[in-house]
């Protein structure tokens, strides 16, 4: 490997466990997907001591975009449009300006945004963010005083812990109330057509990771049971977990991003923690990073990048996600044991790409319950993607501009790129050249309108397009696009790799033709 790009550290916030050659970014923000990009919420438990009179919601009130989850899936969105674009901010004014245009690009590219859409999404992701970190506040001044209660984190002699806080679930409602009224308005500034293509390649595979934990929602109730000796009530506590990967072909930069977040019920007993690592298609790792949510608002994130390596053409990232058991009782049995009052669902999600997600439970949910080790393993999720190169053309130019009316020639230039990894030193490229727009019955005279364009990896080549003549004054406009990307077969003939290569934009320059 050639080395790694990484983001600016946060080292109050995170623990490095990276190769010295790698740098990586942590704690703090992170979502979402598409071909290359993949995010689910994996972790989402009702322990039933907690809810013992709950009413759960019945299936058919599911929306398509699967109603429970809505909340987290689109709190996962906002957050990591808005930590890619804050770090891409810190990258910019750290001088590392291609990591800075790979992160503005993680999502946008592979979901297909056009730019105003893209615009509209970073706006309306920041403007979530700082809403929801104002419900944030609240909750904290809350949790402080409930943690108060546990000098030290530890339970005195005869203390019992205190009940779920009602005031805790009516504001994490009031968060999610929050979170999809961006998701409305996010919904009408795209407007009908456009928000039904962004569900189908985005929101809708999202939906069906989230389902696949097989969560149910319980509405909270006043309840005065009680289970072991905690007293409870109804309610529920949510953990998510997130993580994407994207291939930028411009700079060749791989980005994983991994995101646990804790809903404020969870944030009550537990501490959030994440572990990043990008990896090839064998699953071998090339970059790891670890975060803790050390600044206690709940959530926690890790961005890992890295330049990719050549002829590797398989990347995957995992995301790793745990609890600290916050709450130690050291009068527990006869060596102390930490509290665990919501006893998570632990769950391992995978999936390949954009096929099939699935989710295997290896253990379901229990009631309140003690543990002797203070972290709780949830589960990981594993996305996997083949990179597509890009082939691109960088510029146009005339030797000579302008030109004569049946006097002059001129040669086109045309500059062509090609990303370094999935191409092999043999492919080239097939490029036509159109007048776009012309005078009055005037034309050009090509030698020829279709070239082939041997393409170098992580490299330019240049070719021209030869302009014998034009019949009339005037300002024509070209356009150079890109018709064809080819392997040679050995048989004199080649095979088209169009469906593995992105091709770039079409180039259009204007030639001045006197009389």
């Amino acid at each position: 490997m050639k080395g790694a790009s990484l983001l600016t550290e946060r080292p109050s916030r995170f623990q490095k466990e990276v190769n010295p050659m790698l740098k990586v970014t942590g704690k703090h923000r992170c979502v979402a997907g598409v071909v290359a990009l993949v995010v689910v919420v994996l972790m989402l438990g009702v322990p039933p001591g907690f809810s013992t009179n709950a009413q759960v919601e019945r299936p058919s009130d599911r929306k398509a975009s699967g109603f429970v989850h809505e909340p987290q899936l689109y709190r996962t969105l906002f957050h990591t449009v808005f930590l890619l674009n804050e770090q891409a901010e810190e990258a910019e004014r750290a001088g590392r300006t291609e990591a800075a245009q790979a992160l503005r690009r993680a999502f946008k590219q592979e979901a297909g945004l056009e730019v105003e859409q893209g615009v509209v999404l970073d706006r309306l992701a920041a403007a979530c963010e700082q809403a929801v970190r104002a419900v944030d506040a609240r909750a904290r001044v809350i949790l402080a005083a409930r943690r108060a209660n546990y000098p030290d984190g530890k339970l005195r002699a005869g203390q019992q812990p205190l009940p779920p806080s009602a005031e805790l679930f009516a504001l994490q409602r009031e968060r999610e109330a929050v979170v999809l009224r961006y998701r409305d308005r996010l919904r009408a500034a795209f407007g009908p057509r456009a928000w039904e293509e962004f569900e189908q390649r985005v929101l809708l595979p999202f939906a069906a990771g989230l389902s696949a934990g097989g969560t149910q929602r319980h509405q909270p109730v006043e309840d005065g049971s009680g289970t072991g000796n905690l007293t409870t009530q109804a309610g529920e506590s949510i953990v998510t977990g997130s993580v994407l990967i994207s291939y930028d072909p411009e700079t060749n930069l791989v980005t994983g991003v991994a995101t646990t977040e804790l809903d404020y019920a969870a944030q009550d007993w537990y501490m959030g923690r994440v572990t990043c690592s990008l990896r090839d298609g064998n699953g071998n790792p090339l970059a790891s990073q670890s975060a803790e949510d050390t600044d206690g608002d709940g959530t926690v994130s890790v961005i890992v990048q890295m330049v990719g390596q050549e002829g590797l053409t398989t990347y995957g990232a995992r995301g790793e996600y745990s609890l600290r058991l916050d709450i130690y009782d050291p009068f527990c049995g006869c060596c102390g044991c930490y509290l665990d009052p919501w006893n998570f669902q632990r769950a391992l999600l995978g999936g390949w790409g954009w096929g099939p997600w699935y989710c295997t439970v290896f253990s379901g949910h229990g009631p309140f319950r003690t543990m002797r080790s203070g972290t709780l393993f949830l589960g990981a999720r594993d996305v996997t993607f083949q990179v597509k190169p890009l082939v691109a053309i960088r510029r146009l130019r005339f030797t000579k501009n302008p030109i004569k009316v049946n006097i002059d020639s001129t040669d086109l230039d045309v500059t062509v790129r090609a990303s370094l990894a999935g191409l092999q030193s043999e492919d080239f490229a097939v490029l036509e050249v159109n007048i776009l727009d012309r005078p009055s019955e005037g034309h050009l005279t090509f030698g020829d309108r279709i070239i082939g364009v041997r393409l170098v990896p992580g490299d330019i080549t240049t070719k021209m397009f030869n302009i014998v003549s034009s019949n009339r004054a005037g300002n024509y406009v070209l356009e150079v696009r890109i018709i064809d990307v080819r392997r040679p077969d050995g048989q004199g003939g080649s095979d088209s790799i169009m469906d593995r290569v992105i091709i770039g934009s079409p180039v259009e320059i204007t030639l001045t033709v006197t009389d």
